[in-house]
């Protein structure tokens, strides 16, 4: 299995950015993305999983040491 290190940075800063889509739609009451303007935390909610994977898989890309 190759390991890349650029992936799993690329999938850290995913990772980051889900949380702070999940913080916003949690927070804010928006019509962004959405149909009607209200607090979605059902968005927020799928981003925090997304962010949750997104770690998830940066572990599993990240090189080991030895």
């Amino acid at each position: 299995m190759n390991r890349s290190p650029v992936l799993a940075i690329a999938l850290v800063v995913l990772g980051v950015v889900c949380i702070a889509f999940a913080v916003f739609y949690a927070t804010t009451d928006t019509g962004f993305l959405a149909s009607d303007v209200t607090r979605h935390y059902k968005h927020a909610v799928a981003f925090a999983v997304g962010a949750v994977v997104c770690f998830i898989g940066a572990n599993f890309a990240r090189t080991r040491r030895a």
